[in-house]
């Protein structure tokens, strides 16, 4: 590969520490999967996490022309990788930090675990990112999202798609994630005329959390639950089938019910617009955290950022052009 970083080959003998011969690049991957899975991360950042390491891998054994050697990756390496997605494959910021948190939290793990004298990425920053708020849904395609998914596809009241329209409502007014949607069981929402909430048991980080649910979501559980079909299941929402609803298929419905109504749609863009509706209402910052199951108060407030649209329409106030002469 052109510009390829050169070997550090000082540190070709080094041994593995205490382990004898190194272990295959895909066994060190399914121990580190199964690590990630004892801290109890999500499906999605696994998967994330072994592609990006096995795209580095790939990039190593391209840039070295010889098979990828855990002990002879170097800090040299990472920040060759690291230039590499920026320059040549032009990545955002944002996508180049999330895959040097891959490398990373990999190597961390292999330095603990005596695989490594020494850690390649401790002394590896990221990319300074100009973040603005998430991208939220503004009032129009709000609008136009909510008459789409309340429209009747067919004249027979037992075949609108109930489900859906639930999904999409419990999305939209809870901010739950995809994953917590999916893992709701029937015994996690209480409903009543003036008032309901929806327990999550298994938040990120397995935190407890309890959301209020507005009278527009309790309408749309209780239009669904009424015509729930009879299952065996717990779980909250049902596949055809009568099991649990997956992440995938979650994502097919709101991508559904978006192109439908002519918005770019997915279930992180109506969490998103769950967070910056409660900032732009006036609620305090504690407050939305905890409804959206936040750690720290750092992650919440992205949504007190200007977003991309909003400074556009500022930049866009600027220009003279189109302007009648006084």
């Amino acid at each position: 590969m052109k510009d390829s970083p050169t070997p550090d080959k000082n540190n070709a003998s080094v041994p593995t520490p205490g382990r004898g011969p190194s272990p295959s690049f895909q066994e060190l991957l399914h121990r580190f999967d199964e690590e990630l899975a004892r801290l109890d991360r999500s499906a999605l950042t696994r998967r994330h996490y072994l592609t990006d390491l096995h795209r580095f891998a790939a990039w190593v054994e391209d840039a070295y022309h010889e098979p990828f050697s855990l002990p002879l990756i170097t800090a040299r390496d990472i920040a060759g990788y690291k230039s590499h997605l920026q320059t040549e494959k032009g990545l955002k910021p944002q996508t180049v930090n999330r895959k040097l948190a891959a490398l990373s939290s990999f190597f961390r793990w292999a330095h603990q675990n005596r695989l490594l004298s020494e850690d390649p990425t401790a002394r590896i920053k990221g990319v300074k990112e100009t973040r603005t708020a998430p991208k939220a849904l503004e009032r129009t395609e709000l609008n136009r999202l909510l008459r789409k998914a309340g429209e009747p596809r067919t004249a027979d009241m037992e075949k609108r798609p109930w489900r859906d329209i639930a999904v999409v409502a419990v999305l939209l007014h809870t901010g739950l994630r995809v994953g917590e949607l999916c893992a709701l069981q029937r015994s996690d929402v209480s409903l009543s005329d003036r008032k309901g909430t929806i327990t999550v048991r298994s938040g990120k980080g397995r935190k407890y959390r309890e959301v209020p649910l507005n009278a527009d979501v309790r309408k749309a559980l209780q239009d669904y639950l009424e015509r729930r079909k009879e299952s065996a299941s717990e779980f909250l929402f049902l596949s055809q089938k009568g099991g649990a609803l997956t992440p995938s298929a979650v994502w097919r419905i709101v991508k559904t019910i978006g192109k439908a109504a002519g918005v770019e749609l997915s279930p992180h863009t109506l969490r998103h617009t769950f967070g910056t509706n409660l900032v732009r209402a006036g609620t305090d910052l504690v407050s939305v955290a905890t409804l959206l199951g936040h750690e720290s108060l750092n992650t919440t407030a992205i949504y007190t950022r200007p977003s991309r649209r909003h400074l556009a329409q500022e930049v866009q106030k600027l220009s003279t052009l189109g302007e009648e002469e006084a």
